[in-house]
């Protein structure tokens, strides 16, 4: 059973790998789809949101999810599952197949750019909802698919990737909410504890830094 599931995922990973490299074979269409692989880069397309959202106030807990999400995943799947699977690069295996980038170095299976494409795409479509999440979502796919399109991943690495991506998305934002939740509860407190006029100033002193602001 094992041996022929195994079979299965070859032989899948192989006919999409032709398909992209026999049918969808033209210019325009790889030019295209080497500008969406460096989009992911080392996750540059949502690490720049995530650093614009942390140094909101308003929207700081969202951006910590972001980035922490991104650098969980970058760690529990370049780090450590790459190095366990052990997966070698199509290019190496399939020697028809042309190979649009440069080759990376790493291992194959998961595919770090999907990850950290579909963590991020999880994180948005949770805070913002399906205006944001669906645009997110669609790049993601686009992300993974122009890995194998390029010829630096299997199928099978992308889908891969987009569940790790996924999942360590969904445990990373239970855990910043958790530490979130607790970080304003101590501070409630503070206040609370605060003697009357101390909190009576510091409101004052809140209302005159807006009064100033205003003026600038």
């Amino acid at each position: 059973m094992e041996h022929s599931l195994l079979e299965l995922i070859r032989e899948f990973d192989e006919n999409v790998l032709r398909l992209f490299q026999d049918k969808l074979d033209n210019d325009t269409f790889q030019k295209i789809m080497i500008l969406i692989t460096r989009l992911g880069d080392m996750g540059a397309i949502w690490v720049a949101p995530g650093i614009v959202l942390v140094c909101s106030k308003e929207q700081r807990r969202v951006g910590a999810e972001l980035l922490a999400t991104l650098a969980a995943g970058g760690i529990i799947n370049s780090l450590v599952i790459k190095n366990i699977v052990d997966r070698t690069r199509p290019f190496d295996i399939h020697m028809w197949l042309d190979v649009l980038i440069s080759k990376p170095t790493d291992f194959s299976f998961p595919s770090g750019h999907t990850a950290s494409s579909f963590a991020a795409a999880y994180i948005i479509n949770k805070n913002y909802g399906k205006k944001y999440g669906i645009p997110a979502y669609t790049l993601a796919t686009a992300i993974g698919l122009s890995r194998v399109s390029v010829g630096v991943h299997f199928p099978s690495d992308v889908i891969a990737g987009a569940a790790v991506g996924t999942a360590v998305a969904v445990g990373t934002s239970k855990l910043i909410k958790t530490l979130w939740a607790a970080r304003d509860a101590k501070r409630q407190k503070k206040i609370a504890d605060a003697p009357e006029a101390e909190v009576v100033e510091k409101r004052k002193k809140r209302v005159r830094l807006r009064i100033i602001r205003r003026k600038k």
